[in-house]
């Protein structure tokens, strides 16, 4: 086992709001897709140190009446994280808008399931997903070779399929 090249200096819980859904039927489907799940985030570079970064992650749920989720919810979780001085600063924005927005996702998604567990029905388990975008990779290795700092907009939400997840359907056994 090795240290990992993105360190989780420290995060903490910035928003958290879980509501029981009162009009949820537990014998009906619970008919939620990854299109109802809103994810924003935000990265910030350390002045001082190109290494250290503060990155937010805001996850959302997005469900109409129509379909009967357990649960709505929204959370914001604000992480710090360095960079290893062994790997490539040039790279280290795109190490951290993949991987330290993984980092935090994970983390939220655990964090819902507790607080959901403690509510009148089965929690929901979000999907896993990946940050990784082709388009971030190729915008750095553009901003890189021109030689320029450019700063890149906030990351979009994963593109995750359009299609029921079992993940997000609750156990309603």
């Amino acid at each position: 086992m090795n240290t990992a090249i993105l360190q989780l200096r420290h995060y903490f819980v910035s928003e958290l709001n879980v509501v029981a859904n009162r009009t949820h039927e537990s014998t009906k489907p619970v008919n939620l897709t990854t299109d109802n799940l809103v994810v924003n985030s935000n990265f910030l570079q350390d002045k001082k140190d190109a290494r250290e970064w503060q990155v937010t992650l805001r996850l959302q749920q997005s469900a109409g009446a129509d379909t009967n989720s357990p649960y709505s919810f929204a959370i914001e979780l604000v992480g710090f994280f360095g960079v290893a001085p062994t790997y490539a600063v040039e790279k280290a924005e795109w190490m951290v808008r993949t991987n330290a927005t993984a980092v935090l996702y994970s983390t939220a998604r655990e964090v819902l399931r507790a607080a959901m567990a403690q509510g009148p029905f089965c929690p929901l388990l979000l999907p896993t997903v990946s940050f990784y975008t082709p388009e971030t990779k190729k915008m750095l290795d553009a901003a890189k070779n021109a030689g320029k700092n450019q700063a890149l907009p906030p990351a979009e939400t994963p593109r995750l399929p359009k299609r029921k997840s079992a993940a997000l359907r609750a156990r309603n056994s």
